[in-house]
Order: structure tokens, then sequence, then C-alpha cells
């Protein structure tokens, strides 16, 4: 058997790397409405790719000791070790939540799952590359590689989703019991869809090759753009219902409600004179659909949402009286 070149081997995990990423940015960009930032998807990112890994290699005694309890490598395999990789990534959505005002809704939990899930991805491509890379010859190591980032990274990426969405979802939920209850919710889809995935690979045919992964991902795939798509158009009749209510109390100027929900109209340049300035206008007024959004979903005005809205009505209405100012260009990141 041939060994793989390590420079190959090195390659191919780049390649794959830069693939994932990729994913990411496209994921981010899809995500029109209320994109979120560089830094926190950055930042979610590499927790998938340094801190979820060392959480889920430092709990290895622990995932061993509960395997040895139960006397079931198979249910370490689909239970557990799911559960505490699952735990780990999604500790990195849950600080998005907590620390961070742009977290919103549940496509911002989609967003962030996917960045943390194909974060991880990348860190357990190189580990099986550097483990396997000894006594693999060199096409198998390279289609274990492509293999596992077709198939597994968007295991991951999926089952991450689930926790992101479950966050987002118990966000907007305005109550604390039911925040919890969709968080935990999220989670058991994860490590359902995690478990089943491994129970598959284990009793997966050595003829059946790419086949069966791609019959059980699939329609996956598909569940996750259809779910994608649904936030998006709810994310689009926030956006209308909020921006009208504000048209009506006087607010806002009638275009708001016809330009901003629609992202070719906002993208237009007949609505605004400068550019950067249009910029700055839209993220304000989709961050005020979505602040008011949140609050009547709590129905208590008394909270950080409430104080909020009338930061951004003030700040918005400023703006649009003053179109030509220095004062929108001063703040391209549209913050109040």
């Amino acid at each position: 058997m041939t060994a793989i070149e390590p420079v190959a081997l090195a390659l191919s995990l780049g390649v794959a790397a830069l693939f994932l990423a990729a994913v990411v940015v496209l994921v981010w960009w899809i995500d029109r409405y209320d994109r979120e930032p560089w830094p926190l998807l950055l930042s979610v990112f590499l927790w998938g790719m340094i801190a979820a890994p060392g959480l889920v290699l430092a709990a290895g005694g622990l995932i061993g000791g509960i395997g040895a309890w139960i006397g079931s490598g198979f249910l370490t395999a689909v239970v557990v070790a799911p559960l505490i990789e699952e735990l780990a990534k999604g500790l990195g959505i849950l600080l998005i939540v907590v620390f961070s005002q742009h977290f919103d809704n549940p496509t911002d939990g989609l967003v962030y799952g996917t960045s943390v899930g194909l974060g991880f991805a990348v860190t357990e491509n190189l580990l099986y590359g550097l483990w396997t890379e000894p006594t693999l010859g060199q096409g198998q190591a390279l289609s274990l590689v492509l293999g596992r980032t077709l198939f597994t990274a968007g295991v991951h990426a999926l089952a991450s989703s689930a926790v992101g969405a479950g966050l987002g979802f118990g966000r907007t939920s305005g109550r604390r019991l039911w925040a919890v209850g969709w968080a935990l919710l999220g989670l058991v889809v994860a490590v359902a869809l995690h478990g089943g995935w491994n129970a598959a690979v284990v009793n997966l045919p050595s003829e059946a090759g790419w086949v069966f992964p791609a019959m059980i991902l699939g329609p996956l795939y598909l569940v996750f753009v259809l779910s994608f798509s649904l936030m998006l158009w709810g994310e689009h009749r926030i956006l209308v219902r909020q921006l009208s209510e504000e048209v009506e109390l006087g607010v806002l100027p009638e275009w708001a409600a016809s330009v901003i929900p629609y992202y070719r109209r906002r993208i237009r340049s007949d609505w605004w004179v400068s550019r950067r300035e249009r910029i700055v206008i839209s993220r304000l007024l989709t961050r005020l659909a979505f602040r008011k959004h949140t609050l009547a979903a709590r129905g208590d005005s008394a909270n950080i949402e409430g104080l909020e809205v009338v930061r951004l009505r003030a700040r918005i209405q400023d703006i649009l009286r003053k179109p030509e100012t220095d004062d929108v260009a001063d703040d391209p990141g549209g913050k109040v």
C-alpha cells in the first residue's frame, strides 16, 4: 500500500476547508434582509474549529466512561457522542444569543449553526486525515477527505442549524419557559439527526459507496433549503407588517414599507441618493422592524427592546429629515 504524500493530504484538506468556508459565506449572503456582522460569524466559525473540538476532546474520558457504563459502543456512537458534540457546538451559538443584540430570529440561528457546524467539520477532517494517513493509500485518503467534506460536514451543519433555529425560536417566543423548550427541542432534533447518521454509517455496506449517504442527505438538504426559504419569507412578512405600522403612525414615509421588505427594491438607487447612506438606512429600518416584532412577542415594552425601538425611531427620523448629513456617512454600521 502506498502512503499518501503529506503535501497531497495538506492540499486536499486545505481545499476542503476553503469549500466549507465558501458555503458559510453563501448562507450568509442568502440571508439578505438582516445579514449578521462578519466578526460574529467568524467568531462562531472559529469556535467550531477550535473551541468545540477542544471541549469534545476534553470530554473524551466522560464519553468513554458513559460508554463503558451502558456497555454499548453503538449507543455511545449514536447518542452520547452526538450529544456531547452538539452541546459543544451549540454553546458557541448560545454565547451569541446571550451577549449579542444581533441575534434576532430563527434565520440567524440557521446561519450561525451552519457556521459553527462547518467550522467543526474543518477540524474533524484534519484530525481524521492525520489519524488515517499512515494506513490508507493515496486514493483512499483523498476519497475519505472528499466524502467527509460532502457528507459528514453537511450533517454537522444541519444538526447545528437545528440547535440554532431552536435558540432563534426561543429568542422570539416571548416567554422564558418557551425559550428553554425551543432550545431543548432544537438539541433533540440535532442529536437525533447526528445520531441517525452515525447509525447509518456504522451499518453502511462497504459496497454502497456514496449512493446511500447521498440518498439520506439529499432530502435533508432539501429540508434545510425549504426551511431557510420559509424563514426568509417570514422575515419579509415581519418587515412588511412592522414598517407598514410605522407608516400608519406617521413615523416613516410611505416608501419605507414599499421598498425595505423587498430585496431588489432596497438595493436600487432611486429611493435614496447615496449608496452608503442607503445601506445605513436599510439596516436601521430592518432592525426597527425586528425589534418591534420581538417586543410584540414578549408583550412588555419595559425592556431593552422597547428602549431600542424608541432610540431607533428617533435616529431614523433624524436621518430622514437631514438626508445629506455627514452623520449618516460616519455611521456605516447603523449603530444606535
